[in-house]
This record gives C-alpha cells, structure tokens and sequence, in this order.
C-alpha cells in the first residue's frame, strides 16, 4: 500500500482536505493518531486504525462528512476517499506500507 505520511499537527488536520493530497491512488497515513473527522469533507472515506504493530484494529468504509471516529488503542491512522471498487484492510490483518512522501512540517503541498 503506498502512502503519504503527515505527521505534523498541521498536516493531520488538513488530512484530506485539500484535494490534490492523495489524488494519485495513494492513502494518507495520520501519525500519531487516535481520532479523525470528516468535517469539511465533500466526499466519504474510507478508513483503518493501526496498531503499533501495524495490525488493524478498526476499519470502517463509506464515513459520511462531519463525523468523528476514534479509537483509543490506535497509534495511526490509514486514511482515503472512499472508493468501493479498490479492497480496504479488514481489522485483523497486518499491513505492509511503502511511503510515497512525508508531508512537510510546513503542510501538504
């Protein structure tokens, strides 16, 4: 799985807010993290906790804007619009990820 990581505190609010990150099949990864929200997204997202072992210990698809999800136990965040014709990791599975791109600590670009 490729992946943009944010780790800054700018860049995991931002997420998938602006809409040239991740536009190239790519899925953001929000580090550390334990919570997101969709508020201000135009479309759905699919979405995937992780564990410090990259283990997936949630997984939801098709979260609709202005929602909150958490999950106390998660250390990171896998993050993408929502697309059901592309396989999403299913809580259980462990994850091999090949980072694209770290955003900047200035933000995403």
């Amino acid at each position: 799985m490729k992946c943009v990581l944010a780790t800054s505190l700018r860049a995991r609010l931002i997420g998938l807010l602006k809409a040239s990150c991740c536009s190239n099949g790519e899925v953001l990864m929000l580090a550390p993290c334990k919570s997101i929200h969709t508020f201000g997204m135009r479309s759905y997202l699919d979405i995937a906790f992780l564990d410090a072992s990259a283990c997936i210990v949630a997984s939801e698809r098709n979260v609709p804007p202005a929602r909150i999800r958490t999950f106390r136990q998660a250390v990171a965040v896998l993050e993408r619009r929502s697309n059901p014709q592309l396989d999403w990791p299913r809580e259980g599975e462990r994850i091999e990820v090949d980072f694209k791109e770290r955003i900047r600590k200035e933000g995403i670009r």
